[in-house]
């Protein structure tokens, strides 16, 4: 049995927190080179598409939110196999940050019921 708990409103409202964490990692965990950019490539991907998604808190009413899971669905599992091909994990900071916000990110994943639809 799955538990969805996360409807479009809630979801969305993470992945802007999702992309100012991205936004923010490379100060803060002073990652360098391949890790840096990659947190700005994902910052810009996921607040690009949270901002074009069919949720509450938009600029633009582009992309459905069923299909804002179908496009998750490969971008989790990305959070950790970009940053290890790219050799970007070989910093210890890097790991720390890449592991635990792909933990973060699945379990936002996981809970979200992409097929709920709510009145703005």
């Amino acid at each position: 049995m799955s538990v969805k708990v996360f409807g479009p409103k809630a979801h969305c409202s993470i992945d802007y927190g999702f992309v100012t964490a991205l936004v923010l990692a490379p100060s803060l965990f002073k990652l360098k080179d391949k890790a840096r950019a990659l947190c700005y490539i994902f910052g810009g991907a996921a607040g690009l598409l949270t901002a074009l998604t069919d949720q509450p808190f938009v600029i633009k009413r582009v992309v459905p939110f069923r299909v804002h899971g179908r496009i998750d669905t490969p971008f989790v599992p990305a959070l950790l196999v970009l940053p290890w091909v790219t050799g970007a994990l070989k910093q210890r900071n890097a790991r720390l940050f890449f592991f635990s916000f792909f933990a973060a990110v699945l379990t936002n994943y996981l809970l979200t019921d992409y097929d709920a639809s709510e009145q703005c």
